[in-house]
């Protein structure tokens, strides 16, 4: 006679079985899952506001500037550390323009890091708005040189504040990247011997020479005086730290020969005013339309981001 396995060894058996295949599937369900949850927190850069760190550190490495922190360590959390953790595109891409144009030394001594920084508001270091820059005199005199005074020690190009604090520049970059303006949106033209065009003309106009248009020997002596005069490298190429010196700031009120040569590039962009040398209500209205249209701060004064903005602009 066959015998006959208990009935509770049966089952004991078969419970074993359907406990372990449960495990298989459930695990299999869990790893799905958690592979779904990686792919929606980590979207790619083309997509996504922000960078990863390792996006951040690629791109300012790759434009030459560098960074440090206190505690020489990266925890958003912890105070003294420089983290790139929840930093925006817009921010770190500012940083990388501004360092382009200005050709400055730039290190970050802040970033996405919340401690010590302020955590209210918008637009704030934590939320990925803000860096801190280390002061050099190269940024020292690069930022209110291209930038509009707001404030005792603030500056404003656009959508981007800069202030100046005791050791730092802290940089607020509040606008979304689709044309919003920073001190380096537009680089001031280069003119040498040979150079021809209404910026070489704008130039000449400026100088208070012969205006043909045409950059030749006398336009290149011209330079040189003004160069200088100003104290600056006299080579006779005209480069953006001539052009700092030679286009002035410009408001109602003024007059004379830059203020025609101001009159005389708005009409090139379609304004319809006299070129009489005289900053009334007609130029600032014509100032303002242009700086409306070009994304810039429309308040009717003609500084550097204008100017820049005039002579290379077609």
């Amino acid at each position: 006679m066959t015998g006959t396995r208990p009935f509770s060894a049966r089952w004991t058996r078969l419970a074993v079985a359907v406990a372990t295949a449960a495990t298989v599937v459930l695990g299999a369900a869990a790893e799905t899952t958690a592979a779904t949850r990686t792919t929606t927190a980590a979207p790619t850069a083309a997509s996504s506001a922000y960078y990863t760190p390792a996006q951040a550190k690629a791109k300012l490495r790759a434009a030459g500037i560098t960074w440090r922190s206190s505690g020489r360590c990266e925890d958003k959390n912890r105070n003294g550390c420089t983290s790139f953790q929840g930093i925006r595109r817009t921010t770190v891409d500012g940083v990388v323009a501004l360092r382009r144009a200005s050709r400055c030394a730039i290190v970050i001594t802040g970033a996405a890091e919340i401690p010590p920084h302020k955590t209210a508001g918008t637009y704030t270091h934590g939320k990925g708005y803000k860096v801190d820059v280390a002061l050099n005199p190269c940024v020292n005199r690069y930022i209110p040189q291209h930038a509009r005074k707001i404030g005792s020690a603030t500056w404003a190009a656009g959508s981007v504040e800069y202030l100046r604090e005791s050791n730092h520049w802290d940089i607020k970059y509040k606008g979304s990247g689709s044309g919003s303006t920073t001190p380096a949106d537009r680089a001031w033209p280069t003119l040498r011997t040979g150079s021809r065009g209404h910026a070489v003309t704008t130039a000449q106009q400026l100088l208070r020479i012969g205006a043909d248009g045409r950059y030749g020997p006398a336009t290149a002596q011209a330079v040189k005086v003004f160069q200088r005069k100003h104290r600056l490298a006299a080579d006779g190429v005209l480069g953006p730290a001539t052009w700092q010196r030679l286009a002035p700031t410009l408001r109602a009120g003024a007059h004379g020969d830059s203020v025609k040569a101001l009159q005389a590039q708005l009409r090139r962009h379609g304004a319809r005013i006299a070129t009489d040398g005289r900053y009334g209500n007609a130029t600032t209205t014509a100032v303002r339309a242009f700086q409306r249209g070009r994304h810039l701060t429309a308040d009717g004064i003609t500084g550097p981001a204008t100017w820049r903005r005039l002579l290379t602009t077609r």
